[in-house]
């Protein structure tokens, strides 16, 4: 874990209805926020998948791809780092228990490799696990 600068920046928030539907949404939110940084337009795009395959994650695994569920999305920004929070009214996962998208028996399905991305894309990733919600949180340093 690297030392992380505690001054604020920016800081930003939306909440979407669990649907697919929503997700351009999440990217509009996303490249709004990235547009006050410093990040290169490749680590930006990388740091826009990641936001969006978690999203996908918690609409369709955490809230079931209910609608009247919503997605949380908080995004902030420090000197350092960028950190994004995703929560869901979901119940969460082990991790260890997620079949290895990189196997080759897995290499040939059409999905199970969101998390993959964010793990490639992000240099810091936790799930926090509350009674009422499950939230991903993401970190890339500047």
């Amino acid at each position: 874990m690297k030392n992380l600068s505690n001054k604020q920046v920016f800081n930003h928030f939306l909440a979407i209805p669990s649907d697919i539907k929503e997700i351009e949404k999440v990217q509009d939110f996303a490249r709004n926020a990235l547009s006050n940084t410093n990040y290169p337009s490749e680590i930006r795009q990388d740091i826009i998948l990641a936001l969006q395959e978690g999203v996908n994650n918690a609409i369709k695994h955490g809230n079931g791809n209910e609608s009247e569920q919503e997605v949380s999305i908080k995004v902030t920004l420090y000197d350092s780092h960028i950190e994004m929070r995703i929560r869901d009214k979901g119940l969460g996962f082990d991790r260890d228990c997620l079949k290895d998208p990189t196997d080759p028996e897995q290499r040939m399905r059409c999905n199970g490799r969101g998390l993959l991305f964010i793990e490639n894309y992000m240099d810091e990733i936790c799930f926090i696990r509350k009674t009422d919600y499950h939230e991903l949180k993401m970190i890339r340093y500047r």
